[in-house]
């Protein structure tokens, strides 16, 4: 895509992403309606609100493009590429009043390779985003991870597959492999947010078992654009896998030989 297109694009996901905050911080008027899609995985009238918040937003300019929805699932207006939308990743933070939910806006021409991404935290009004190429940016800043080599110093994000318990003996294994090796351990229940703090040099590595897409496509080109890498968290994995290691440069290696020789 030509530059200025994916500079629109951009700029519509940045301000998309900040009305949906708005929305979100403002909060509902007539109480908060929780539905359960399944364990530790929760829907509200908000996160629907502001998916179709985004959705109308972005198909107004961009009429041709279509949508990839956590809550609405895929819809194909033309031969644009395809927005995904998260519209509250960490929707249990938002229920309980408690920090962390983001707003999650990545586009793509070819899945699953995002070209721009934009992950919005409302309660703090703090942004990130990143185009392929351009560099990752926080609150128009420039970003990059972090320069730590040293695995005790370490800040690693590892969450638990609360919605997958069949896994959690797996996790527990990496847990107790890799954790007492770490500086500190951290959890914030958005993984959109646990990508762009690994781009921000805030944390030096994320691990979860059994993501979504839609929850780290916008993370994804943040993370790449600072500086950070990806991988599996099984090792020989083809195609897109949910279960990833997302590390700065110094210490990919290390968190990549201690999770693969589990596999």
């Amino acid at each position: 895509m030509e530059n200025r297109g994916i500079e629109r694009r951009l700029q519509a996901a940045i301000e998309a992403a900040r009305l949906a905050g708005a929305l979100l911080v403002a909060g509902p008027s007539d109480g908060l309606r929780t539905e359960s899609k399944g364990k530790s995985d929760f829907v509200t009238a908000m996160d629907l609100a502001s998916e179709q918040l985004v959705k109308s937003y972005l198909h107004e300019r961009f009429p041709k493009d279509n949508f990839l929805g956590e809550e609405t699932g895929y819809e194909c207006h033309g031969d644009g590429g395809t927005w995904v939308i998260d519209p509250i990743d960490g929707t249990t933070n938002y229920i309980h009043g408690l920090f962390g939910y983001t707003i999650s806006i990545a586009y793509e021409e070819t899945s699953p390779e995002p070209l721009l991404g934009v992950v919005y935290v409302p309660e703090i009004q703090e942004l990130f985003h990143a185009i392929q190429g351009g560099g990752a940016f926080c609150q128009g800043v420039a970003i990059r991870c972090s320069e730590e080599s040293v695995p005790g110093d370490a800040v690693a994000i590892v969450s638990p597959p609360m919605r997958y318990p069949a896994r959690m003996s797996r996790y527990f294994n990496l847990y107790e492999d890799i954790c007492p090796l770490v500086g500190e351990l951290r959890d914030y229940g958005s993984a959109a947010l646990h990508m762009c703090l690994v781009a921000a040099g805030r944390a030096e590595a994320f691990i979860e078992f059994g993501l979504k897409y839609h929850d780290i496509a916008a993370g994804t080109v943040i993370l790449k654009e600072a500086g950070g890498r990806m991988a599996p968290i099984e090792q020989h994995t083809e195609g897109w896998t949910g279960d990833i290691i997302a590390t700065n440069e110094q210490l990919h290696q290390w968190f990549t030989e201690r999770t693969w020789h589990h596999y």
